[in-house]
């Protein structure tokens, strides 16, 4: 608890004082006037019918400021009418995190989240039309599950389970994909939408990935500059390089299993030499190239690597 929320409930607090001392005065007065006047009611001696005006008072002015802080704040209205709500999702929730935290320390992961989940691709047509997109859609569905449940309940995991509103869903799905049609094909492709433990249901995600040119064979992608000493490491500066390239590939919009699988086809010169050049003095430079112009039905990145000095 920080200081704000210490000042916070210092003030509502006095507030509150501050309401209930009003009311209680106000209560008290209108009392006394109807006892000073010896006003009756219903044929109650007048000390008694002050005692209940009092009250009434005090509770009607309670029951106004109520609905008044009710009408004006979503948090009193949900302290009303939602709290046992509200308890119930967050002893929920501190469940399903203690059954997180369980699996995170003791369960076996099966498939990190994002993972590739089946080894097909399926291609969309800009100039398809809607009930060949969703045709396609719906075939592309229904092999993905046939095989995620051949092939992942025998490592541990329980079958995939369509849910009632399928049909719906990708319907919808569909219908969203129309936006990226308007500028290229798209591919579908399945990957885990959660970290996959063992023996939890499986779970995937349709992505829908533009297929178009994102590298230009010979283009420059990324850059590692290495300073030459006996000492430095060859296949370290190369993994370094890779990674940028992934890191590129996932700034352009690439999927992290497409971006992660980068290629590399050629070094230049290879191993041994680099690591025979950069042993010596000086600086260096490693960058990747496009070894090919790239589009997602390729796969992996195929990138040419080449090792020059720095001028």
């Amino acid at each position: 608890m920080n200081f704000v929320e210490v000042l916070r409930g210092i003030g509502n607090v006095a507030f509150v004082m501050a309401i209930a001392g009003a009311v209680a005065y106000v209560g008290d007065r209108v009392g006394h006037q109807v006892g000073r006047k010896r006003m009756t009611l219903y044929g109650i001696r007048p000390r008694y019918t002050s005692t209940i005006v009092a009250i009434a008072t005090g509770m009607i002015i309670a029951l106004v400021v109520t609905l008044v802080a009710i009408f004006a704040s979503n948090e009193v209205k949900t302290a009303f009418f939602k709290l046992n709500s509200i308890n119930q999702q967050i002893s929920e929730l501190q469940a399903r995190e203690h059954d997180l935290e369980t699996k995170v320390n003791s369960g076996k992961l099966v498939l990190p989240v994002d993972t590739l989940m089946v080894p097909f691709y399926h291609p969309i047509s800009r100039n398809a039309t809607p009930g060949e997109r969703l045709g396609a859609i719906k075939a592309f569905y229904e092999d993905a599950v046939k095989y995620v449940n051949e092939n992942y309940v025998r490592i541990g995991l329980k079958p995939y389970q369509k849910p009632p509103d399928a049909d719906k869903t990708l319907e919808l799905y569909s219908n969203d994909l129309v936006s990226k049609l308007l500028q290229s094909d798209v591919l579908l492709t399945i990957t885990s939408d959660q970290n996959l433990f063992e023996n939890d249901q499986i779970h995937f995600q349709i992505n829908a990935t533009a297929d178009v040119r994102f590298y230009t064979k010979g283009q420059p992608i990324a850059q590692v500059t290495i300073t030459g000493k006996h000492g430095a490491n060859a296949n370290l500066a190369l993994y370094e390089l890779l990674n940028f390239v992934s890191a590129s590939a996932r700034r352009l919009g690439l999927p992290r299993f497409l971006a992660d699988n980068v290629v590399p086809l050629q070094l230049m010169p290879a191993a041994p030499q680099m690591q025979q050049m950069i042993s010596k003095p000086g600086n260096y430079v490693l960058t990747a190239f496009a070894a090919a112009d790239f589009y997602p039905h390729v796969g992996g990145i195929p990138v040419v690597v080449v090792l020059t000095p720095q001028p």
